[in-house]
């Protein structure tokens, strides 16, 4: 069976959710809705409850805001469990490699995902990465993104999702797979499953935070790569550009402190022919 844990923002569960749910699973579930409707819960906090209240085999943590476009997307992932007695966790969208640096797996060129997103106009858009992939449907990644993280029940007997070290909702997807491959199990992504994603991110201050937090945690262990071979100089270079792309988010951060909503797109515009110019002259 899977249980499927939800930190929900808002008291119920969203109706058209638990339907889209129930109607392309197509396995035996339970759904662990927790409510999170005043903030009361860091999503850390929320998930290590939900572990505590499920009775499936495999984990499924998943994000209030998709949408499955799937079929038995529960047998996609049942089947891959079994078929795999070392994987510990599986999602659809990640990254190769964790470079020694503050950053997150989507700072990083080497990723795989397979994610449609929710344009303005309500329609979605299909967005891809398959440049590691070399036909296979299955990928090894370092991290995966948090809005669909499937892992086998089993480990949370060595792992937890840190609310010790970790606040707020950033960076429990990233901490909780670097548990994983250190317990010696493997973290995937699958190109079976269409998922849509009908929102998007936020990179606030908290964000930047744990990412700081994150990297003084795992420090030890990067750099770190799965599914690809880079040479010494491929890292490097990728190193340098998870970085900038880390200063250029916060650096977009404070310009929309300063200015407010009205300039942002403006502050963009400028920012990017000053940080090309920047990388130009180092």
């Amino acid at each position: 069976m899977i249980s499927i844990i939800i930190c929900n923002k808002k008291h119920n569960l969203d109706p058209a959710l638990e339907d889209n749910i129930h109607s392309t699973i197509g396995v035996d579930y339970e759904i662990i809705s927790i409510d999170n409707s005043h903030g009361q819960y860091s999503i850390f906090q929320a998930y290590n409850d939900g572990v505590a209240r499920a009775k499936g085999d495999i984990l499924c943590f998943m994000h209030d805001d998709i949408l499955f476009r799937s079929k038995r997307w529960g047998s996609v992932i049942e089947d891959a469990f079994t078929a795999n007695e070392h994987m510990g966790a599986l999602g659809v969208a990640g990254g190769h490699f964790m470079p020694d640096c503050p950053c997150s797996w989507s700072t990083c060129k080497t990723t795989s995902f397979h994610v449609w997103q929710t344009n303005p106009d309500g329609t979605a858009t299909k967005y891809g990465c398959s440049d590691y992939t070399n036909g296979k449907r299955i990928v090894e990644v370092t991290s995966l993104d948090g809005l669909f993280i499937c892992i086998r029940h089993s480990l949370f007997n060595n792992i937890r999702f840190d609310d010790n070290t970790f606040s707020g909702f950033h960076c429990y997807d990233s901490d909780i797979c670097m548990q994983i491959l250190a317990a010696g199990y493997s973290v995937n992504v699958t190109f079976d499953i269409d998922i849509e994603h009908r929102s998007n991110g936020a990179c606030n201050q908290q964000y930047y935070d744990n990412i700081e937090i994150w990297y003084k945690k795992w420090h030890a262990h990067l750099p770190v790569a799965r599914g690809i071979q880079l040479t010494d100089s491929e890292k490097r270079i990728h190193k340098e550009y998870a970085i900038e792309l880390i200063e250029q988010g916060k650096e977009m951060l404070s310009l929309y402190q300063k200015l407010g909503s009205p300039y942002y797109r403006l502050g963009y515009k400028l920012l990017k022919p000053y940080r090309f110019i920047k990388c130009k002259l180092k």
